[in-house]
């Protein structure tokens, strides 16, 4: 009696399933974050920062990038799916494009705060308020608890 095999040789496996997934999930995370992280990024960079937050974004989406493309090399070589893969790929382009447009915005805009000299004018102000309202709040906490001490 002779065995039959009961895997077809055109089913695809699940190499490289992992990795494609993970490099899609991350690549999409990048993508649709991106904009609040430039945003905060561009914000601080009026600070002098701004880099850090950048610099880490671009790493994330680098990952991502460096995930999918590991997944379709995987899925190429074990005969597996490629869709997630190739989606996860196009998204960690496009994440990365985007990326790195950040710190390159960043830069320029740190570079302009620095010359306009506005990010030290507006630390200064904030640096007064942020003094006021500590005053204010100290004077009130102590008012308040003069009001309930009790004589001895």
């Amino acid at each position: 009696m002779e065995e039959t095999n009961t895997q077809n040789s055109n089913t695809p496996t699940k190499a490289g399933k992992g990795l494609a997934v993970a490099g899609f999930v991350i690549s999409l995370v990048a993508l649709v974050l991106w904009m609040p992280i430039s945003a905060a990024a561009v914000f601080s960079a009026a600070f002098g920062g701004g880099m850090g937050l950048s610099g880490f974004w671009l790493i994330v989406s680098l990952l991502g990038l460096v995930f999918s493309i590991l997944g379709l090399m995987k899925a190429n070589k074990g005969g597996g799916k490629k869709g997630m893969a190739i989606a996860g790929l196009i998204i960690g382009l496009i994440a990365s494009s985007l990326a790195v447009s950040t710190v390159i915005g960043v830069k320029k805009a740190q570079t302009e705060f620095e010359k306009s000299g506005l990010g030290g004018q507006f630390m200064e102000t904030f640096q007064k308020g942020m003094e006021q309202g500590l005053d204010s709040l100290s004077n009130q906490m102590k008012d308040a608890l003069d009001s309930v001490k009790t004589p001895e």
